[in-house]
């Protein structure tokens, strides 16, 4: 896998560890998404049995649901290996000046897929108040909390070149992503990091609040 690990890292919003823990371990990339999440991925290069990828968690993350971090390291494993087979090019063009609707540059046959993302979240989320996401939001440490007089917002920075708007008010929720990632990255993997941080929040608040339904209570 002839890429830079700099870089690499700057894309995954990561940090490259330093040390080896073999002879053969090229590079470990530390990637923690929010709090208590930590991911490590440690690139294997040996001359006889060949590259492999090695996915380890912090013991911290046993705080996260296994089917949640499962599908964070399975995401960050298939972009990757597109970074890896070229593509998508490396350099990091940062987010998008612009919020874009999931629903106004996704195809139609999308829809579903942003359903499901919701789906019984949404029972939850009609329960939370500003303030408990407020807190919430900085307990995950990561992303950005706003309020306007009828609704509130996070914004989460997902990859270096990916952001992510989650607003909800009367009208429901609105999905947003950044002009430049939601142009680079497919709807679907789109709709997969969302559900997981919307996952990731909505744990936070019944910290906060052990009122609210617990999610696992909905699937």
């Amino acid at each position: 896998m002839g890429i830079d690990p700099e870089a690499l890292a700057g894309l995954f919003r990561g940090e490259l560890v330093p040390g080896r823990p073999y002879a053969t371990i090229q590079w470990v990339l530390r990637v923690a998404p929010f709090r208590p999440l930590e991911v490590f991925l440690l690139f294997d290069q040996d001359p006889e049995f060949g590259t492999d990828l090695r996915v380890f968690y912090a013991r911290k993350s046993l705080a996260v649901p296994t089917e949640d971090a499962y599908v964070f390291a399975w995401d960050y494993v298939a972009l990757l290996a597109r970074y890896g087979r070229g593509q998508f090019p490396l350099a990091n063009a940062g987010p998008g000046p612009e919020w874009l609707r999931f629903g106004d540059f996704a195809p139609d046959a999308a829809g579903p897929v942003q359903d499901v993302s919701l789906g019984a979240r949404e029972e939850i989320l009609e329960t939370v108040t500003p303030e408990v996401v407020e807190v919430a939001v900085r307990r995950m440490d990561c992303g950005t909390f706003a309020q306007s007089s009828e609704s509130w917002e996070v914004a989460w920075p997902l990859l270096g070149d990916l952001s992510f708007r989650f607003r909800y008010g009367p009208a429901g929720s609105e999905m947003a992503f950044d002009s430049h990632g939601a142009r680079k990255y497919a709807p679907e993997f789109l709709m997969s990091l969302t559900w997981l941080y919307i996952n990731g929040l909505l744990r936070e608040c019944r910290q906060v609040d052990d009122t609210l339904p617990k999610l696992s209570a909905y699937f």
